[in-house]
């Protein structure tokens, strides 16, 4: 579509009195130059996980840009509001049992409740730290610990979806509409399907209650500045809606 496309890390922009600039480099070529970031016509912004003070501060740089000038996928309010474990609470007729806890006796009663559970750290992201816990497993109490920091951090739980067995599809959603999908495949004895841990991806098609979620959510999240979105099913069900991170393959 002849546009000139620039490239940036974090540490590459920054705010002088209340002008945002950045040490852009031209992808096609060698060129680099510094460069007033209202001078674009998008800013794209996508970086992997941690969401740490300088993803933070990077948000508040971009809250400078004049959107009259350019526009931001995604809104930098959205990036800073928007967690892609807690944001999926929005919608809770389409997501399995979940909790956002740190305190032993709430993840037990919840373990004792739904028998099989993930636990999920709400920072990570391609699998990390990721744990299912099983009833009557004597690791169980250990595992939660780990993972809380000694019941210091929140962790998501969620109920065990046995259908992960047959793949985690991510759905990217643009501007509010279906864009494409994969379906995520675990390798032999895992149960991670994320590609950083080694799942395989393949070409798939929605279910009809996967693309009526899809569209139900999709102007929800749009009318919240989020533009760009990988939404996590397995089974018909939310687990993740990811705004940061980068996009993989879709089909």
């Amino acid at each position: 579509r002849n546009y000139a496309v620039w490239t940036a890390t974090l540490a590459d922009i920054r705010l002088e009195h209340n002008v945002p600039f950045g040490h852009l480099a031209r992808w096609d070529t060698n060129i680099k130059k510094e460069i007033s970031l209202e001078r674009m016509q998008v800013i794209f912004m996508r970086k992997d996980p941690p969401f740490n003070i300088d993803y933070v501060v990077a948000t508040f740089i971009l809250s400078m840009v004049d959107c009259k000038k350019s526009f931001i996928v995604n809104n930098p309010q959205a990036l800073r509001d928007f967690n892609e474990k807690i944001g999926i609470l929005q919608f809770p007729e389409y997501i399995p049992p979940t909790l956002i806890a740190k305190n032993r006796a709430d993840i037990m009663f919840f373990l004792r409740k739904h028998k099989n559970i993930v636990l999920k750290p709400l920072e990570g992201f391609g699998g990390e730290e990721i744990v299912v816990l099983t009833a009557n497993d004597k690791n169980n109490n250990v595992l939660a610990e780990m993972l809380t920091h000694r019941w210091r951090r929140y962790v998501m739980a969620q109920k065990f979806l046995s259908k992960v067995k047959y793949g985690d599809k991510r759905i990217l959603l643009l501007d509010g509409k279906i864009l494409g999908q994969e379906n995520r495949i675990a390798s032999f004895g895992e149960y991670r399907s994320n590609i950083a841990a080694g799942g395989k991806s393949n070409k798939t098609f929605l279910t009809s209650r996967e693309r009526a979620v899809c569209e139900k959510i999709g102007p929800a999240l749009r009318r919240q500045g989020i533009y760009f979105a990988g939404i996590d099913m397995i089974g018909g069900f939310i687990t993740e809606i990811n705004i940061i991170k980068k996009p993989r393959r879709i089909y």
